[in-house]
């Protein structure tokens, strides 16, 4: 490790003010050196800072380093350490460098965990963006790991995992509960029909005679007339009131007092009832516990689980294969149970990192999700291997499927996927009541295949 007090520079470097370092100036990124715990200080225009320290992060090497920038751009307080200031900032590598022998393994160490970890100070910041359909971005996030297909859930992901943790809440957002975007329009609609085209309308209530009706009856020569007993009405809460605002939809003719809300979705054109959109916490991120203890003492690559509709964990999953073996012996039906392996999945991990590990697995869930039907029920056995009860499907259908299948793994945007599939039909006389050991048996032929 260079141990000097030199800087790198990058853009106009005369304006770097320095007296207890000396500059370096570089013309690219590329340039730099591969040495660990440096400084690189950007001195450029802000939109050319901005898509420097987007690259900076892309490139893995630099997640173990500092970089400051001489004037504030849009992204420099969400990607840079700040401005830079000679003594403090000097005084921040040193505690920077001292933090570098205490890493397990930093060929291992995910660049944004070792990012976030070398420095108390750094954190992961949402940044509102308009043209984003979720609303908020991470740029951090996003330069690191740009094949995130969703950064939300990822985050969920490593949260729950306990390697980022949350430091303060940002925003509280609601999204569409199809496709999960942010850009939403609010419309008032008829409660009976539902369309869109109404209109308010301010009644009268005269207090000689009861009659109710809407204002424009009510003027006379532009005065206030009743126009059932002719009374004029001078004065509101002596005369005459008006009762709470009707509305009168122009579709079906029906007047209501209050209209129903419908959100409609600007980013997939689906209509969502208030209760159907999904609160969203929009949170600000720091280094989990267990983000720290795995940079410090290492720690195993684990697969993250597949986000699947209908799925259980594994004793409600026996349960219910004992109950349908038993239900499909009575009625004489046929069920399917399939097997999705998915071999060196856990190698993929250990080959690519976590978020591109993540990625994949957010794939094929999103592709499975639109493979099975409401009624199937799923349930993940072990990291690789996905397990699949599909109530009253004969073994005759296994080709379709097995087609949709092969369609599916086609679309899978990773060279190194394999899907295996297997099949086993129901009823079954040798599944009694212990299915967990039914299942062990049937899984050895997985796993020799």
């Amino acid at each position: 490790m260079n141990n000097t007090l030199s800087v790198y520079c990058l853009g106009a470097c005369d304006s770097v003010p320095t007296q207890q370092s000396s500059k370096v100036p570089v013309g690219n990124l590329e340039s730099l050196p591969a040495e660990p715990g440096e400084v690189l200080i950007l001195a450029l225009s802000p939109e050319q800072q901005d898509q420097t320290l987007r690259a900076f992060h892309r490139l893995h090497r630099f997640w173990s380093w500092r970089i400051y920038v001489v004037e504030p751009s849009d992204l420099s307080a969400v990607l840079s350490d700040g401005q830079w200031e000679e003594e403090r900032c000097l005084g921040e590598l040193e505690k920077h460098r001292a933090k570098l022998p205490l890493i397990h393994n930093p060929d291992e160490v995910d660049p944004l965990l070792g990012w976030l970890w070398l420095d108390s100070g750094r954190s992961l910041i949402p940044v509102k963006d308009g043209s984003d359909a979720s609303l908020y971005v991470y740029p951090l996030l996003e330069s690191i790991h740009p094949d995130l297909e969703s950064p939300y859930r990822y985050l969920m992901s490593e949260l729950n995992r306990e390697l980022l943790g949350t430091e303060q809440l940002v925003d509280r957002i609601r999204v569409c509960g199809g496709c999960q975007g942010g850009h939403l329009n609010y419309l008032d609609v008829c409660p009976f029909c539902h369309e869109l085209d109404i209109e308010s309308s301010q009644s009268l209530h005269c207090f000689t005679c009861g009659y109710v009706g809407e204002q424009g009856e009510f003027l006379r020569s532009g005065r206030l007339e009743c126009p059932k007993c002719l009374t004029p009405l001078r004065h509101i809460g002596v005369d005459y009131d008006r009762p709470i605002e009707t509305h009168r939809c122009n579709s079906c003719n029906q007047k209501f007092a209050q209209a129903d809300t419908r959100v409609s979705c600007f980013s997939c054109g689906q209509k969502n009832e208030i209760h159907d959109l999904i609160v969203r916490k929009i949170h600000q991120y720091k280094i989990g516990y267990q983000g720290g203890h795995s940079i410090r003492y290492g720690h195993r690559l684990t697969t993250p689980e597949l986000m699947l509709k209908g799925k259980v964990d594994a004793a409600f999953f026996n349960s219910l294969l004992v109950w349908s073996n038993k239900l499909a012996r009575r009625t004489k039906q046929q069920h399917l149970l399939m097997g999705l392996y998915l071999p060196g999945l856990a190698d993929y991990g250990k080959l690519y990192g976590e978020a591109r590990m993540f990625a994949l697995t957010e794939q094929i869930a999103y592709r499975l999700n639109g493979l099975f039907r409401e009624t199937d029920v799923c349930c993940q056995v072990r990291n690789e291997l996905l397990l699949v009860l599909m109530p009253y499907a004969a073994r005759e259908s296994l080709p379709v499927l097995q087609s949709k299948i092969e369609t599916l793994a086609a679309m899978i945007e990773e060279d190194d996927f394999r899907l295996q599939v297997f099949a086993w039909g129901l009823p079954d006389d040798t599944l009694a009541d212990d299915a967990a050991n039914w299942i062990q048996s049937r899984l050895t032929q997985v796993y020799a295949s």
